[in-house]
């Protein structure tokens, strides 16, 4: 499974109408799209830049979403506990449940899924494992909603340097993959096509981000650099 992320609106609304008609003749399967928060903590510091300077329009979720959903590719929607409260989460489901694939939630723990199901939420939410993630762990995360598991592929924010070599990585990767029971995405620091195709050796897919949010700004170079991705 081959997948983008890019942050919603930016640098405006017209340009991001733009990247989605690009992105719909790319051959990826599926794009997250961030909804802008004011304190993305899980970003490093080019996609906290993207997404701050987008806050900064005060763009709603409605108006992200209205574009988002001319895309032909499938989607999920990578952003913070504080914006689908906020919205409201069974309004949301209500609104975007036929269409968004699931919610990639970064500030949410695993064992607080459930919290907002029971506020309503239908759209399933995307678990998180790590290196790190105990063994007590697994049981739940196997019981959870969400077609795939996010594995983060090394501690900090979005957009640092990963060695897809490592032995450790690869050891832990595959080891994780075989106790679950989803299919197993890697993110963070992936940046070209050499490191997913070392990814792909021990993952079912993907998700280039910070690379691509690079270009977002300068809508040739946005179309250039995922043609020569894919």
């Amino acid at each position: 499974m081959k997948g983008i992320y890019i942050v919603g609106g930016y640098p405006n609304l017209n340009d991001f109408k733009k990247q989605i008609e690009i992105i719909n003749n790319i051959n990826i399967d599926f794009i997250e799209i961030g909804i802008p928060f004011n304190d993305p903590v899980a970003d490093g510091p080019v996609i906290a830049k993207a997404i701050n300077e987008t806050v900064n329009h005060n763009y709603s979720v409605d108006e992200i979403l209205e574009i988002a959903q001319q895309t032909d590719k499938p989607f999920y929607i990578m952003t913070y506990a504080n914006i689908i409260y906020k919205y409201g989460a069974e309004k949301f489901s209500e609104k975007y449940g036929n269409v968004i694939k699931g919610l990639i939630i970064a500030d949410l723990p695993n064992r607080l899924h459930k919290y907002f199901y029971n506020l309503g939420l239908k759209i399933p939410i995307i678990p998180f494992v790590t290196v790190e993630t105990r063994e007590e762990d697994f049981e739940l995360i196997k019981k959870l909603k969400g077609d795939f598991i996010y594995f983060i592929g090394t501690r900090g924010t979005t957009g640092v340097k990963v060695d897809f070599n490592s032995k450790l990585l690869k050891d832990r990767a595959i080891e994780i993959r075989n106790r679950l029971n989803k299919k197993f995405i890697i993110g963070f620091g992936i940046k070209n096509r050499e490191d997913y195709m070392k990814v792909l050796e021990y993952a079912d897919g993907f998700v280039i981000g910070t690379e691509i949010v690079k270009k977002q700004d300068n809508l040739r170079e946005f179309e250039i650099f995922l043609k020569s991705l894919f």
